[in-house]
């Protein structure tokens, strides 16, 4: 579901006058959102995504990994909400490339109908990324800034820890998730105030390896590496080569 950066301020409103629950600012019964991975929650120190903060997804190259696990955060937020009675919470994915691929989203089991996906321009990114994540409509904001080989994103991480430190702000102290895709081989001057960075490569196609580089309560560990049984489906090359079909 596409939407510009122009709703996102009535979004709320709208969302309440439905009769659509808005997540509140309050503390979480559990302490992470678990991926569903087996392995990935195993070794992650709030045995999922945190919450409640800004948590950086800091890769070795660009392509289907990052998204391959974003996604499977939204999926994670959706089945916890239904196992436990609740109406279906709302993502927020940000893809500035505009390479998501709708057909290939489905496939993973995602309502659809719950992900809003912005395509703002480079120069709105941060901009749009912090309207989603003031917006109490959405649970969990993606924010994606690595693009895929062949339609990489040039974004500079200089001027991100200000940003980073506006969306934690927006975050701090409830239940919302922000996931951070960025690439490690970017140039950053200043690390990025996050509450979370997990700096994760593919060294086997059956294999990652994760290592917690910084924990908000001091909880780093060295590289681990995970049993990565199930095949990601390329999603953002699908959509680059759907284009390149039709071009």
């Amino acid at each position: 579901m596409a939407l510009s950066a122009a709703v996102l301020d009535r979004l709320h409103t709208v969302l309440s006058k439905a009769g659509v629950h808005v997540p509140s600012a309050q503390r979480p019964e559990s302490e992470g959102l678990p991926f569903g991975i087996e392995g990935l929650d195993a070794v992650l120190p709030d045995h999922g995504l945190l919450r409640g903060g800004v948590t950086e997804l800091c890769v070795a190259e660009p392509g289907a990994l990052a998204t391959s696990i974003a996604l499977r955060a939204c999926l994670a937020l959706q089945r916890q909400a239904r196992a436990r009675g609740a109406s279906t919470p709302w993502a927020a994915f940000i893809d500035p490339s505009g390479t998501l691929y709708a057909p290939g989203v489905a496939e993973t089991g995602l309502d659809l109908e719950r992900l809003v996906v912005l395509r703002p321009p480079l120069e709105a990114l941060s901009r749009v990324a912090l309207k989603a994540c003031e917006s109490p409509a959405f649970s969990l904001v993606v924010i994606d800034t690595l693009g895929v080989p062949g339609a990489a994103l040039d974004v500079t991480l200089g001027a991100w820890p200000r940003v980073v430190r506006r969306l934690s702000m927006a975050v701090d102290g409830g239940e919302r998730s922000v996931l951070l895709l960025t690439d490690a081989g970017a140039q950053r001057p200043l690390p990025l105030p996050v509450a979370q960075r997990l700096e994760i490569s593919r060294p086997k196609p059956e294999q990652l390896l994760l290592r917690v580089a910084k924990d908000r309560r001091g909880r780093v560990a060295p590289p681990k590496p995970i049993i990565w049984t199930r095949r990601a489906v390329p999603l953002h090359e699908l959509e680059v080569a759907r284009d390149r079909r039709s071009a």
